[in-house]
């Protein structure tokens, strides 16, 4: 009797501990809003403490990044790739977008990765929930984002300058994939803060894993480049078996990509001249189903996070 009573016990306590983290968002956020901001902005002044340009380096850091991998890649590896004379023409952008997207994952998981741990005064100090510390440092994450979004619309300008159709509508359809590469971030951090509370080591296996993620991510080349054989397909399937993959590409297409082959196309039909399937292939832009991929993968990927997290959190206070 006493056992069947001890179970229902555990059940009924499992129950209200996951009916918490999805009354999280109306009820625990609202509650802990100040604290959440405090924390953003924290995560903020930290990055660029005694920097002499301080929150620039947002701007600045992809766009150095952007620079050297343009120097490298451009000459040594034909431009990563590149199918279509637009895309050689727009490498610069085609780099830039690759690496603020991949960025933003980056900066949110690895900052949330010890977030718990090194915050262990407040958490035995003051009544708060676990979980807005790896979510402030995804909100971080985004507003870094947006910082570096006004360097890729400096560099746009620079490319419409010299002649590409890079501007058009379809760039508000970053305000999409934005929230879905959130809700990805932020499942993966809630996996990684909960695992490093028990695994320090986990923050030196990441660290070396980014760099894997990161070279497995279509960011400098093109899927192109890896030929038809068994070791080309092999290739290409393990890169689209990596989420980031379809967050970089939808964001690339709809930032620039598509309108500035479309505006190529246009003229071409216009000249009586054949288009390429190619051409006409990099014109078009998502649809609802590569939109579905993202949110599918973001949706499913917080939800395994919440998982994880709310499993663990009861023993977080005995490893901090």
């Amino acid at each position: 009797m006493n056992k069947n009573i001890d179970k229902s016990d555990i059940k009924a306590q499992e129950k209200s501990e996951f009916k918490e983290w999805f009354d999280f968002t109306k009820k625990e956020f609202v509650k802990n809003i100040n604290i959440v901001k405090q924390l953003v902005l924290r995560s903020i002044k930290v990055q660029y403490r005694n920097s002499v340009i301080g929150v620039f380096w947002t701007i600045l850091n992809p766009l150095l990044n952007m620079l050297v991998m343009y120097l490298v890649f451009s000459s040594m590896f034909s431009r990563g790739g590149t199918t279509t004379e637009v895309d050689k023409a727009t490498y610069a952008l085609y780099l830039l977008c690759g690496n603020i997207v991949f960025g933003m994952m980056r900066t949110a998981t690895f900052q949330s990765l010890p977030s718990i741990v090194q915050n262990r005064g407040l958490l035995t100090k003051n009544k708060m929930s676990y979980n807005v510390f790896p979510l402030s440092h995804n909100l971080s994450a985004v507003v870094n984002f947006g910082f570096s979004f006004v360097a890729l619309l400096g560099v746009m300008l620079v490319v419409w300058i010299q002649g590409q159709a890079v501007f058009s509508v379809n760039i508000f359809r970053v305000f999409i994939v934005l929230p879905a590469l959130f809700l990805f971030s932020y499942g993966l951090s809630l996996v990684l803060s909960a695992m490093y509370t028990f695994f320090r080591d986990i923050m030196h296996f990441y660290n070396v894993f980014l760099t894997l993620w990161m070279y497995l991510t279509p960011i400098f080349y093109n899927l192109s480049m890896f030929g038809k054989d068994f070791s080309g397909k092999f290739m290409e399937t393990v890169i689209k078996l990596n989420p980031m993959y379809y967050y970089v590409e939808y964001f690339r297409d709809v930032v620039y990509r598509c309108s500035a082959h479309q505006a190529v196309v246009d003229k071409m039909q216009a000249a009586g001249e054949t288009v390429s399937q190619v051409m006409s292939q990099a014109a078009l832009l998502p649809g609802a189903w590569e939109t579905a991929i993202l949110y599918i993968i973001g949706i499913a990927t917080t939800l395994i996070g919440a998982i994880v997290f709310m499993a663990t959190k009861r023993r977080f206070i005995y490893n901090i």
